[in-house]
């Protein structure tokens, strides 16, 4: 009955990926690996809030309904009547098909992966160790007491574990450490953190790439902090400016502190002579103003301008469902 159900299910989940590959431009793909069914319920009401919609089913199938998509839909296909009104091949959707590995999710979004990336990432979980799982981290006993009686002395001993009685309880009497980044969890090892009621592990969604609009972004370039990136442009064209000006050369940097210089420098003459033409009454300049040569000699002044000047930004354009 199982498998009839779900045999029947997937002409409505291949036609919903169909048009979701076909309306959306930006497709973020997410590991999945140890996340329990409750935080995928929790993280897809989030996500739900930011015009987000996150689905999860069998890779064999969205690899079908991506083989579909990037080419020409016959007119014998099966679902024709239904995908034809998506219009033509998206060929660029090629480039998703190697994310499609292991225990992924897709989230179907044009919110900026930049804006979304923290919030997928933030619902993580504490977990028990389970034999057979991973390590991410180092997991380390720290001294102290344990709560466990004498009786289990012998357990601890097995693990060579330093130990001692007191106040009727086994205590640990300094670091030990279960497991290393990358380990294995052993049989001994996870009924230690549970006899001793430790969750070491913390597991969430985590962001493996992004499709956007035929290009696939990866984990590190995902993982770019927007905001110093523009910073650092700016810093890049105020340092541009600075040596242009300092040379003379004329640019896209300096052309606009140039032709600043210039009008103050005319704007000094006429307030100097008392020729005040219509730009000087316009413009917030100076009422008093140093000579035109004295200016040109504070080429260090010049030089400061950039970095006191701020430059504009440029927008960047970063272009229960299933289970």
């Amino acid at each position: 009955m199982g498998k009839k159900e779900t045999k029947d299910k997937k002409p409505a989940q291949f036609k919903k990926i169909y048009e979701l590959l076909s309306k959306y431009t930006q497709v973020i793909i997410v590991g999945l690996a140890n996340v329990g069914s409750k935080q995928v319920q929790d993280i897809r009401r989030i996500l739900a809030k930011k015009n987000a919609l996150l689905v999860i089913g069998k890779n064999t199938l969205f690899k079908k309904v991506l083989a579909t998509r990037v080419q020409e839909l016959p007119k014998e296909h099966e679902y024709y009547e239904d995908l034809a009104k998506f219009g033509n091949a998206i060929k660029e959707l090629d480039a998703l098909k190697n994310s499609v590995a292991g225990k992924v999710g897709f989230i179907f979004t044009e919110t900026p992966v930049f804006d979304l990336k923290p919030i997928i990432e933030e619902n993580k979980v504490e977990t028990p160790a389970r034999v057979g799982a991973i390590a991410p981290i180092d997991v380390v006993i720290p001294p102290g007491p344990t709560g466990m009686d004498p009786a289990s002395i012998q357990f601890f001993h097995a693990l060579q574990i330093p130990t001692k009685i007191e106040k009727g309880q086994i205590q640990i009497t300094k670091d030990f450490v279960v497991l290393k980044t990358g380990q294995k969890v052993g049989q001994s090892q996870a009924v230690l953190l549970q006899k001793l009621g430790k969750k070491p592990f913390l597991y969430g969604m985590e962001v493996l790439a992004c499709y956007d609009n035929g290009s696939i972004l990866n984990k590190q370039q995902v993982s770019v902090n927007l905001n110093d990136i523009v910073a650092k442009f700016q810093q890049n064209v105020r340092n541009v400016s600075a040596v242009s000006l300092a040379n003379g050369w004329v640019n896209e940097a300096s052309a606009p502190y140039l032709l600043a210089n210039a009008f103050k420098d005319l704007a000094a003459i006429g307030l100097q002579s008392g020729f005040i033409f219509d730009q000087i009454k316009q413009s917030s300049a100076p009422t008093t103003s140093a000579p035109v040569a004295a200016k040109v000699e504070e080429k260090p002044a010049a030089q400061q301008a950039p970095a006191k000047a701020e430059e504009p930004e440029e927008d960047v354009d970063m272009g229960g469902l299933f289970d």
